[in-house]
C-alpha cells in the first residue's frame, strides 16, 4: 500500500498546476518542491498537455494527518491512469532495488512524502469514481506534525502558483 500511496500522493499534488510548471523553483542547490520536467515521478503529469488542465486537487487536515483528494474529468482518466503507472512502475523500482533511490531526481514534494513513509506514517489511498483520496496519517505526534507541515507546504505552494496564473492571465 505504502508504494501505491507514494506514486498516487505524487499524482494527486499536482493538479491544477498546468500552466505553471516554473512557478516555485528554488534558488541555487535547492530543489524546487514542485519540478513538472525534472521530477521522474512528476514529468509523467505533463505528457499529455490537456491532464492537468483537467484536474483539481486539495488538501485538508485531520486530527492525526491530512487527507488530499484528486478529481479528474473523464475525458482526461486516462491520461492520469497512464501517469499514475508509470508512477507507480518507479516507485516499485525504486522499492525492489532496481533504482537507486540517489539516481532518480526528485522534486521537494516527493522528497517529503518519501520521507513520511521512511518515518513511518501510514497511507491509505482510494480510488473512487468520482475522486481518488489519499489519506496520510500516525499516532505518533511527531510524525503528525510533519505531515501537516507538508499538507500546509502543499496548500502554500499551490497558492503560489495560482497567484501566479491568474498573474500570467492579465
Amino acid at each position: 500500500m505504502k508504494k501505491t500511496a507514494f506514486v498516487a500522493v505524487a499524482a494527486i499534488l499536482f493538479a491544477s498546476v498546468a500552466l505553471l510548471q516554473g512557478v516555485g523553483n528554488a534558488g541555487p542547490g535547492e530543489t524546487a518542491w514542485f519540478d513538472m520536467q525534472g521530477c521522474a515521478f512528476c514529468k509523467n503529469l505533463v505528457k499529455d498537455p490537456a491532464l492537468m488542465k483537467n484536474m483539481t486537487w486539495e488538501h485538508h487536515d485531520i486530527s492525526n494527518g491530512v487527507v488530499a483528494i484528486t478529481t479528474v474529468k473523464p475525458e482526461s482518466r486516462k491520461s492520469y491512469e497512464e501517469a499514475r503507472a508509470a508512477m507507480m512502475d518507479i516507485g516499485n523500482k525504486l522499492e525492489t532495488g532496481q533504482l537507486a533511490m540517489d539516481k532518480v531526481p526528485m522534486c521537494g514534494h516527493c522528497q517529503a512524502y518519501g520521507k513520511l513513509m521512511m518515518m513511518g506514517a501510514k497511507m491509505d489511498w482510494v480510488e473512487g469514481t468520482q475522486a481518488d483520496v489519499t489519506v496520510i496519517t500516525s499516532d505518533k505526534p511527531e510524525i503528525v506534525k510533519e505531515i501537516k507541515a507538508f499538507g500546509q507546504r502543499n496548500r502554500d505552494e499551490m497558492a503560489k502558483m495560482e497567484q501566479a496564473e491568474k498573474a500570467h492571465a492579465h
